[in-house]
């Protein structure tokens, strides 16, 4: 081999062992910048969760503790049957109304609802809510300031001050507008009882909801 040839192959060695060492720095950079993403992201993540964690328990400090409530609170409704599953395209018909037992719907996400809706909800999703030993707010009443107020003072009730109950920690309440049955502004419903209001009464819907929760047939959250 001549030397021009030696001198040749060993450029070229050394351009390949440029190439691979610049190619290794590369790869450092490149596992710098992940390992960089990936512990900014992973902060990021814990951040929102304390800020999540302190917000739940900033909410949780205002709410109302919880006392059990010995005897019996409202009035007892008669069972209605066997509480099955119904297709959310029948329009079942129950003895009594307000509902507080029977057939209802059963579809992830809405039948039950989650605890501490606020929304316009039909028989057959309040009703599992029961089953599963939680209590469901009516409210009626006309338009108007009087009935603004009786809606946001249930509202702050439901989101805020309902006593967590003691096995799973849950608020477990629910609220709709409701006007079948209604005797008067406010029903109380929980499995196979009732209690009718006139108005706002935080001490009544909190020994209700005390008496009455998570004595459904479904011990459940």
């Amino acid at each position: 081999m001549s030397r021009t040839q030696k001198e040749l192959k060993a450029l070229r060695q050394q351009q390949r062992e440029e190439a691979s060492a610049r190619q290794r720095a590369r790869d450092r950079r490149n596992l710098f910048i992940i390992a960089g993403v990936i512990a900014i992201a992973a902060v990021a993540i814990l951040i929102v969760a304390l800020a999540l964690n302190h917000a739940s328990q900033v909410s949780n400090q205002n709410r109302l503790p919880f006392q059990a409530v010995g005897g019996t609170i409202g009035t007892q409704i008669a069972d209605e049957g066997t509480p099955s599953h119904i297709d959310p395209s029948t329009q079942w018909t129950y003895k009594s109304y307000p509902p507080t037992s029977g057939p209802h719907y059963s579809v992830a996400g809405s039948a039950p609802v989650p605890w501490g809706t606020v929304d316009t909800l039909v028989e057959g999703q309040f009703v599992h809510n029961l089953e599963h030993g939680g209590i469901a707010i009516l409210y009626n009443c006309p338009s108007g300031a009087d009935c603004t107020s009786l809606k946001n003072s249930l509202t702050n009730y439901v989101q805020n001050l309902v006593p967590l109950e003691p096995t799973y920690g849950e608020p477990k309440i629910i609220m709709t507008p409701y006007s079948h049955g209604m005797t008067k502004k406010v029903a109380l419903v929980a499995w196979h009882y009732i209690e009718f209001l006139d108005s706002y009464d935080q001490n009544a819907i909190t020994q209700f909801y005390e008496n009455h929760v998570d004595q459904g047939p479904e011990a459940v959250r």
